[in-house]
């Protein structure tokens, strides 16, 4: 939509989500100190309510932003966000993050995210088989049965009890470590061949079936956090400005689908698709019925593997929330940064 019409949708939504009341005719040409007159502009947002874009909560009331009307003012201020974005890069920070510290940076970040939006900040971690292996240790325990303790390049720990149909010699479970520390320089365990594929080439030695065996032994899922969530009490007020019994509605419906963690980190990645590299939003997204009143905004640090986002009421304040999450993003990444060794030349 160019031109008159799309300039005063964008006002209208901007007076909303200021004002949180519906807007009037007479209030945009003052506000926004129009050349045109209050029947012109009552015309143009009489096209928009019939576009569907704007509602009348009440015949004498002003109009109202719809979930279209929210979304073409998102996606307009993102563009412009996007024009206007200074191509810098957040160096990576000097200390490391220690095994174990995760869970409450990604926690102390999604209150960051909530702090700074007034709404619910959310940080999806990287998927552990998306994350190199920098150092990696393999001992004999037994007949058949060694201990791996495997160190990512972010700094966790994982350690596990592998068996083996090999009972490898101290030579071959040697030669079988060191193929797994090259191996893992280069990769990531998402990239190996897993289930029922044919062995890969080079891999037929006893030594290099081992380290094959110990890599997918390393590659299965085991339960892990997917997702971090701060900011309920932001998000239920703001819901409740409609009305209290609507937000308790929204925001059971919202915990439902944030309760299957795993399957919401896939939906925030599925819904980014096409935007790896930049900030998404989605907004009244009817094809998830628990999102159709909610907008989410997310973007992306460590290249795409993982994602912060923050998720509000139609009317949330678009412009705080892209600037705090493309911030957030850029922090995050590069504190974790800052524990990935470089590599030797």
């Amino acid at each position: 939509m160019q031109g008159r019409r799309g300039r005063l949708l964008i006002e209208v939504v901007d007076r909303y989500i200021r004002t949180r009341q519906p807007v009037s005719s007479g209030e945009l040409v003052r506000e926004y100190r129009h050349r045109f007159s209050p029947a012109t502009v009552r015309n143009e947002l009489l096209a928009l309510e019939r576009e569907g874009y704007l509602y009348k909560p009440y015949p004498s009331a002003g109009r109202v932003p719809t979930a279209p009307g929210f979304r073409f003012f998102a996606e307009w201020l993102l563009e412009l966000a996007e024009l206007e974005k200074a191509p810098t890069t957040v160096p990576a920070e000097r200390h490391q993050v220690e095994p174990g510290m995760l869970p409450d940076l990604f926690r102390s970040t999604a209150t960051l995210l909530a702090a700074m939006t007034k709404e619910l900040g959310f940080v999806v971690p990287p998927p552990r088989e998306h994350v190199r292996t920098s150092t990696l240790f393999v001992r004999r325990v037994g007949p058949g049965t060694v201990l791996t303790v495997a160190v990512s390049e972010l700094g966790t720990v994982d350690s596990r009890l592998v068996p083996l149909d090999l009972d490898l010699a101290p030579e071959e479970l040697a030669e079988a470590e060191a193929f797994l520390c090259r191996w893992l320089r280069e990769h990531t365990l998402a990239e190996l061949p897993l289930g029922g594929r044919p062995v890969p080439e080079g891999w037929h030695s006893r030594a290099a079936l081992g380290a094959l065996a110990i890599l997918r032994r390393m590659a299965e899922r085991e339960s892990e956090r997917g997702l971090y969530t701060e900011g309920w009490p932001q998000l239920l007020a703001e819901l409740a400005v409609r009305s209290p019994d609507w937000a308790l509605a929204r925001g059971q419906a919202l915990l439902r689908v944030l309760e299957e963690e795993q399957a919401f980190a896939g939906l925030v990645q599925d819904l980014r698709r096409d935007r790896e590299e930049a900030i998404a939003v989605h907004v009244g997204d009817a094809s998830i019925p628990e999102l159709e009143d909610l907008s989410l905004v997310s973007a992306p640090y460590l290249g795409g593997s993982g994602v912060v986002g923050v998720i509000g009421p139609l009317w949330m304040d678009y412009a705080r929330v892209f600037s705090a999450a493309r911030y957030v993003a850029g922090r995050l990444g590069a504190l974790l940064a800052g524990g990935v060794p470089k590599e030797e030349g």
